[in-house]
């Protein structure tokens, strides 16, 4: 699911690990980084689902 997309998720990932090293305020940002990689497996998964759809469709 992650074919081409891992640059992106490294950058999304690394746009999250600077708050984390401030302490206390790791208890307020882990949840926007589960939210936020959530939404990506979310979107990828969709993806997926479409193109394995296309593909059925072209070899019938």
């Amino acid at each position: 699911m992650t074919t081409g997309q891992k640059m992106n998720l490294f950058v999304l990932d690394l746009s999250f690990l600077g708050f984390l090293c401030f302490g206390i305020g790791a208890l307020f940002v882990k949840p926007y980084d589960v939210a936020a990689f959530t939404e990506v497996y979310l979107i990828l998964k969709e993806s997926v689902k479409k193109d394995e759809c296309a593909t059925d469709i072209q070899s019938d």
